[in-house]
């Protein structure tokens, strides 16, 4: 019979303690999932993909920053395809799922048809500026609600003497918002010279709006409110073109994408187009400033994935950004009642908005100091510049 020498025994017994010592690889950590419904489709398509890159490249500096105490987290991203019966759809099967957070919607009207489902919590941090929710609930509005934006560009041209404004807007929640928000910046005392001198409405899907265009023009505006956002954008432009109507436009924060603006680069109007918007625009900050490192991140973050920051990805980058705050305070484990309190009582957390301060009460955490407005630059491809302080005041010489 074959006896093994001591040396074969040797190497077969370490063999063996090397197996066993070894055993399977660690697996990793199970990913922390965070679900957020988002218009990926639909009229707000072109806003809700910059929101999913804002979230996709925030997820990837979270986990390179040590995750969620060692483990990662992931964004489930599910398309509503801007229809508010679909995000309802989707968010009740989220529900059922029992998560301590949702993001979304891309806009108000989904999010305001989701919000009566989260009225004994989850959190539903919408991402967009144009909801209002009640003082403790657990819904919140991402950035600076749009009162606010919308009085810094008022008062960035008011200030520059052009006071006779129209308004074109569309006939969806969103549209009548900005009618609201239009009416909020009239009424505040500084304004009182400025007036809207005509408002027009269309539906967002209309293919043309020449004769809204038609009766603006002959109101002599000397600025114009164009609030809708992608799709429903480019046909306001041209129709301005197509009407030869030059004069300063407002819009929405969300559509100042170069990406979204070069589909539209052929209408755009030779007189300034402006929005106002977040902090994160004047990058050109001293070391001391407290959004100097989150908005340092924010631009190198999306740089490196080749994506250009936007308002849009802002809101959602920020959102997500205090929801992780409290999730690495708190533990995995924290309730939907611990992360509402927890945000609520938020205050000097510096995103790329701005300075939170949730104590405000009104579920936004900024104010109108939190915004400036930048103007497009049509001749230079991406070019944005900003033209205002803090709050609208033009800069000197603009």
């Amino acid at each position: 019979m074959f006896e093994p020498s001591a040396k074969l025994l040797r190497l077969f017994l370490i063999a063996l303690l090397a197996l066993t010592t070894i055993g399977p690889a660690t697996a990793q950590p199970k990913p922390f999932v965070l679900d957020a419904i988002i218009s990926l489709t639909g009229t707000a398509a072109a806003l809700g993909q910059d929101e999913a890159a804002g979230l996709t490249t925030y997820e990837k500096v979270v986990n390179q920053t040590g995750g969620l105490r060692g483990q990662p987290i992931h964004f489930e991203i599910v398309d509503d395809q801007s229809n508010s019966a679909t995000a309802v759809q989707l968010a009740t099967t989220i529900l059922a799922k029992h998560p301590i957070a949702v993001i979304g919607s891309s806009l108000v009207g989904p999010s305001q048809a989701m919000a009566p489902l989260f009225k004994n919590g989850p959190v539903l941090y919408a991402a967009t500026p144009l909801i209002y929710p009640d003082k403790g609930s657990y819904v919140f509005g991402a950035g600076a609600s749009t009162r606010f934006n919308t009085a810094a560009t008022m008062r960035y041209f008011r200030m520059k003497g052009l006071t006779k404004f129209a308004l074109i807007t569309t006939t969806d929640a969103s549209g009548q918002d900005y009618i609201r928000v239009v009416d909020y910046s009239l009424g505040l005392g500084e304004n009182k010279t400025a007036s809207v001198v005509d408002r027009e409405t269309f539906s967002a899907g209309d293919l043309s709006v020449a004769a809204q265009l038609a009766h603006i023009k002959s109101a002599n505006p000397q600025v114009i409110f164009a609030y809708a956002t992608g799709a429903p954008f480019g046909t306001v432009l041209q129709g301005l073109s197509d009407a030869g109507l030059d004069v300063p436009v407002i819009t929405a924060g969300v559509n100042v994408s170069p990406v979204l603006l070069d589909r539209f680069k052929t209408y755009l109007p030779k007189a300034e187009m402006v929005a106002g918007v977040a902090s994160f625009f004047n990058r050109n900050r001293e070391p001391s400033d407290p959004l100097k490192g989150p908005i340092d991140e924010f631009y190198q973050a999306l740089g490196a994935a080749g994506l250009k920051p936007t308002a849009a990805s802002a809101f959602t980058w920020d959102s997500a950004r205090i929801i992780v705050s409290a999730l690495r305070k708190l533990g995995p484990n924290v309730t939907p009642e611990q992360l509402r309190d927890y945000i609520a009582t938020l205050h000097d957390f510096a995103g790329v908005s701005g300075v939170y301060d949730f104590r405000i009460g009104d579920q936004h955490g900024l104010t109108q100091d939190a915004e400036i407005v930048v103007r497009y630059d049509p001749t230079v491809p991406g070019a944005i510049k900003v033209v205002s302080q803090q709050g609208g005041a033009p800069l000197a010489g603009l």
